[in-house]
């Protein structure tokens, strides 16, 4: 499996290198070239890319020489698209807006308890409580758990970043996974259950300054 998408990535970054662009060294699943005084981004999972240009002309032009070496592709342009389970639109304040409430929708449908309720946070004070007695799950439910858990991990790094810290602790139980976690779970999933329409809105006024502030919320 590694050495075939080593070998995926070698075959495409060649095809990209072939058309002009460059690597991102920082990113090697990012490459770059300027086309008519603009850069053009090519940026990818496996074999999803994702492609911004301020001329829509130059995006096609990429798009048919890529489909040259590798057939045709499923395109969609313009201010809305649907890349790695995140609705992504591009609204006119210059911002994108991420929407994965499909995505979440899912890990609520596969919990196999109703989930009808709502929690004000994704979780309580005892986050890091380990209770030893609590009982293990039966190996049906831990795949549950970690299946979940796997998808809300991914989630939580686009499009909710308000579950990283739950999430970021039941990575740690998926291989010895408790009733105790399980309820911690569902705490997470009643806080998304609640919000699932909340979006997050990312934008920047100048690429070349950012800035960052750091905080905690103690209380949480």
């Amino acid at each position: 499996c590694v050495k075939s998408a080593l070998l995926w990535h070698e075959l495409f970054t060649g095809t990209l290198a072939h058309m002009g662009f460059e690597l991102n060294p920082h990113d090697t699943c990012v490459a770059n070239k300027i086309v008519n005084g603009k850069q053009c981004t090519v940026a990818w999972f496996v074999d999803d890319n994702k492609m911004p240009h301020v001329d829509s002309k130059v995006v096609t032009e990429v798009v048919e020489k890529i489909e040259e070496r590798f057939g045709k592709m499923t395109v969609t342009q313009g201010k809305k698209h649907v890349f790695l389970g995140m609705k992504i639109d591009y609204l006119e304040s210059r911002t994108a807006e991420i929407d994965m409430s499909d995505y979440l929708r899912e890990g609520i449908e596969e919990f196999p308890e109703v989930i009808n309720s709502s929690a004000a946070t994704p979780a309580r004070r005892d986050l890091y409580e380990i209770d030893e007695k609590s009982k293990l799950l039966d190996p049906k439910r831990g795949a549950i758990f970690h299946s979940i858990v796997a998808k809300n991990l991914r989630v939580s790094h686009r499009g909710r970043l308000d579950i990283q810290l739950p999430i970021a602790f039941l990575c740690t139980r998926v291989s010895c996974s408790t009733e105790q976690d399980w309820k911690k779970l569902r705490r997470v999933l009643e806080c998304l259950n609640g919000t699932l329409n909340d979006e997050r809105i990312i934008g920047a006024d100048r690429l070349v300054q950012m800035k960052t502030w750091v905080d905690a919320s103690c209380a949480v």
